[in-house]
């Protein structure tokens, strides 16, 4: 009996493996058009806002909630490197490799010049990275719901205080490899169930959620949110940076969010909400920050 068991559970582990791998081949065929660029989505004209998800997140993440914008800015919305609609990689990335599928993509856009870049969660942290390595391009940075982690550690203890299910299928790299390899095995069938089993966000970022591989989100995971804090980056960054954050976001306390903005010179904005209400409830606060921070220019032909 219990030679039984082994065998099928092996069986259906190995189906797993063949099918997801398969799935993912196709799927980082279909972004092969992009060549050595980010998928990005393009509105309007003017100085370029930047927007970056989250973690797991897309394009879609942001709807059209800043949509209006485009009036007298030109609005870029980025999936990161191994995430929506943008290229997976082979090889777990590092910090490096995210900032160097941005700066690409971006130097190709023209987007080099009075940068304001708007960014939810695993987004910021790209973001301080990015705006202390190009100070002279990057004007602005607006940051919804940054993790201020202190080091590995804490980062791990964050997130395991925030939620011991989320800990369990990203901190253990055994189930979450097998958890993202079902998921990509049955990719069509999971993405469609997602929004009925995801009510705290919108359809299409549920349904995006699923859009990565195995190498993507454990290279985000442990060579860079766990190991590189945006502290370092955001002192760099000084005043340039506005903090946006939910009274019930629980991803950093308060009290430290309020402890780096007077060490680094940022600004703190606090709005009524939790870690995914930014685009919801915050939609007015976080347009006058970026409106405060990139003022309107002449079109561009």
């Amino acid at each position: 009996m219990l030679l039984t068991i082994v065998v099928v559970v092996a069986g259906f582990f190995g189906l797993v493996e063949v099918l997801a791998w398969n799935n993912i081949k196709r799927e980082r065929a279909r972004r092969s058009y992009l060549g050595d660029q980010l998928f990005v989505v393009e509105k309007g004209r003017g100085d370029p806002v930047v927007f970056i998800a989250g973690l797991q997140g897309s394009t879609r993440y942001w709807g059209t909630a800043f949509d209006p914008l485009q009036q007298d800015h030109r609005l870029l919305y980025v999936d990161a490197y191994g995430f929506g609609r943008s290229p997976w990689p082979l090889t777990e990335p590092t910090l490096e490799d995210h900032m160097a599928w941005l700066r690409r993509t971006l130097a190709a856009r023209n987007a080099t010049s009075n940068v304001t870049i708007v960014a939810h969660s695993f987004g910021t942290i790209l973001a301080a990275h990015y705006g202390a390595r190009y100070p002279d391009e990057v004007g602005r940075l607006v940051l919804l719901g940054t993790p201020l982690f202190r080091g590995e550690e804490d980062a791990r203890g964050r997130i395991r205080d925030m939620s011991q299910l989320a800990a369990l299928f990203s901190l253990n790299p055994i189930l979450a490899r097998e958890t993202c390899l079902i998921m990509g095995a049955f990719r069509p069938l999971i993405r469609s169930l997602a929004p009925r089993v995801s009510d705290s966000v919108p359809d299409a970022v549920a349904e995006d959620a699923v859009l990565h591989d195995w190498p993507s989100i454990n290279g985000a995971i442990r060579n860079v949110l766990l190991t590189k804090p945006a502290g370092k980056p955001l002192e760099a960054a000084g005043s340039k940076a506005i903090l946006i954050y939910g009274s019930r976001d629980t991803v950093t306390p308060l009290e430290r969010i309020r402890e780096v903005v007077g060490r680094t010179g940022a600004s703190l904005i606090l709005m009524d909400g939790d870690h995914h209400s930014y685009v919801r409830d915050g939609r007015g606060i976080v347009m006058d920050a970026i409106r405060k921070s990139a003022p309107p220019s002449s079109p561009r032909s």
